[in-house]
């Protein structure tokens, strides 16, 4: 696969992160940047469909995936079940320049080493892969979580919340960006640019002429309020 790079988006719920990179897939357009669904066993939300949103799976047909080792990781979050399903990435390589993805904060570390392996063994492994961490306070995740309809109390996500602060001051990440505001074009403008910085400087051309031109894009530095972290070798 030639000049393709993948995008791994941390953060709490609450942060922001799908909804961004939903936003960033519109702006750049799917042969440029796309995702791909994650395997559940929860109940579908309103206006969610199997293959888009989700792929919809019954907690037999989810354990039989692993035993098929098409997940190649999994996790369980207030009772239901999320996984990683390596076809579905390698499918989607094929058809875009850049593959982003959210994941939590506490399973983000286990899916980079997962899809890394997966990638190797496949002799991929020189597919850049990218970390941004999208966060905001604890206080503001969980004023926004409590306006969700989804019968979690507030003091389970509290406590998620506490859990995942330890996980990202633990974790290493190549950016991180503050989504404390109610602005989301900021965040996805900050979004925008971090992949295209990447990809050029990667392969030496810009991901799109979009990001350059009509989004008035300037490539050659990310400014402070989106942070480099200093990488241990």
């Amino acid at each position: 696969m030639q000049k393709k790079m993948i995008v791994l988006v941390a953060g709490s719920s609450g942060a922001g992160k799908t909804t961004i990179i939903k936003n960033a897939i519109q702006r750049l357009g799917q042969d440029n940047l796309d995702t791909f669904p994650t395997c559940t066993t929860r109940t579908p939300r309103e206006g969610e469909q199997h293959g888009r949103d989700y792929l919809f799976f019954d907690k037999p047909e989810f354990n039989q995936s692993i035993k098929e080792h098409n997940i190649i990781e999994a996790k369980r979050v207030y009772n239901n079940y999320y996984g990683t399903n390596i076809a579905v990435i390698l499918e989607k390589l094929q058809s875009t320049k850049v593959l982003i993805k959210d994941f939590d904060v506490q399973g983000y570390q286990n899916v980079k080493k997962r899809i890394s392996r997966s990638l190797e063994k496949r002799n991929l492994e020189q597919i850049p892969m990218i970390t941004v961490l999208i966060d905001a306070p604890d206080d503001i995740l969980l004023a926004r979580l409590t306006g969700r309809n989804d019968n979690t109390n507030v003091a389970e996500r509290a406590t998620a919340l506490s859990v995942d602060r330890a996980c990202k001051d633990q974790n290493e990440y190549d950016y991180r960006i503050d989504n404390s505001s109610t602005n989301m074009n900021y965040c996805l403008d900050k979004l925008c640019e971090i992949i295209d910085k990447e990809y050029q400087a990667h392969f030496h051309e810009p991901l799109c002429l979009a990001t350059t031109s009509e989004l008035n894009f300037d490539c050659t530095s990310v400014d402070s309020s989106v942070s480099a972290c200093n990488q241990k070798e």
